[in-house]
């Protein structure tokens, strides 16, 4: 596949389809770019470098809420405190399976705190099986950013289109979501001319 221009200045928004795939015209042809993937792409490596750097925010909370676990569950949270601590997420043990949440990430709009870490708790440990302990940070940040990235039926502004391709370019890796899925697909002309038996 021709890889795709590198500015936005080298694309033409065309217009979004289904509330979802951006259409771009560039030299080489049409351009779909999957908003929610791209998303993901972008909050995943923001993340990633704040982690790398030690610079992730935490915002603290109005009130401290506490989040009660079985014993399990308990147990293998503080196993993994390191990295939830690391991404922002202020947990303290309490004992008998009791933690204080008194902060998130600033970037997450968060409308139930406790949820969140439910969330990612479960998610988690389905995924720890088969992710060793220096993946699992990667693994978090995937699943946290997944939540929390632009969906299908977002209606983005233009600007906000133009900010996401920007961001999207600006990426190591552009071309798949942190899941593996393309953020971008180009048909050259050539292969539409194919399509609609303009060429042989």
């Amino acid at each position: 596949m021709p890889r795709p221009a590198t500015r936005v200045s080298q694309f033409k928004i065309l217009g979004v389809l289904n509330r979802l795939y951006v259409l771009m015209e560039n030299a080489g042809g049409l351009v779909l770019v999957d908003q929610h993937a791209a998303h993901e792409r972008i909050l995943f490596e923001e993340l990633r470098r704040r982690l790398e750097a030690n610079q992730v925010l935490s915002q603290k909370l109005l009130l401290p809420q506490t989040l009660q676990l079985s014993p399990r569950d308990a147990d293998w949270l503080r196993q993994n405190l390191a990295p939830l601590q690391r991404m922002g997420i202020g947990l303290e043990d309490f004992g008998a399976g009791s933690f204080k949440l008194d902060s998130v990430p600033p970037f997450l709009e968060v409308a139930e705190p406790l949820g969140l870490v439910r969330e990612i708790i479960d998610s988690l440990q389905s995924a720890v099986a088969s992710t060793s302990r220096l993946r699992l940070g990667e693994e978090m940040i995937a699943k946290t950013v997944c939540r929390h990235a632009v969906k299908a039926n977002d209606r983005l502004r233009e600007r906000e289109l133009v900010k996401l391709l920007e961001d999207l370019l600006a990426c190591e890796l552009p071309y798949c979501c942190p899941h593996g899925r393309p953020t971008m697909i180009e048909l050259s002309y050539g292969e539409l001319e194919r399509k609609f038996g303009r060429r042989t």
